[in-house]
């Protein structure tokens, strides 16, 4: 009874740390989604991800947003499809390589140095705005 009892335990305990995984990396490659009304990026996903969506299936859950090529360096956690970036990672996005959209808006245009944005689930900090360049620190 004692085993079978330690078995549930383990079990349990598995499915809970199942639902979000823990990694480190020097780079990671992300496709940033911007909501056109938002402050901020709306989420962070994976590039290897996007690329095995269709078109059709990123509209459908990703309504009025733009997609942005860019890369995390640094720790992370991925809960479902989100990927949230751990204290004091980079994200690197360039304004100027979207992803599946001709549209020229650059959502960098209003960030100075020192502001805060939201960044899905994290909040990060500008570092950097050069021209087709946003780069920002998690705080």
């Amino acid at each position: 009874m004692k085993s079978i009892g330690c078995a549930l335990l383990l079990f349990i305990a598995s499915m809970f740390l199942g639902h979000c995984q823990s990694k480190t990396t020097k780079e990671t490659k992300v496709i940033l989604v911007v909501e056109g009304t938002s402050d901020g990026i709306t989420q962070m996903v994976l590039f290897n991800t996007f690329e095995k969506m269709k078109g059709n299936q990123i509209f459908g859950k990703f309504p009025n947003c733009q997609f942005y090529i860019g890369l995390l360096q640094g720790r992370y956690e991925l809960k479902e499809d989100r990927v949230i970036p751990s204290l004091g990672s980079t994200i690197i996005m360039y304004t100027d390589r979207q992803y599946l959209s001709s549209k020229t808006l650059s959502p960098s245009d209003g960030y100075s140095v020192g502001d805060q944005l939201k960044l899905g689930l994290a909040k990060a900090k500008v570092v950097s705005n050069n021209k087709g360049e946003l780069i920002l620190k998690t705080q």
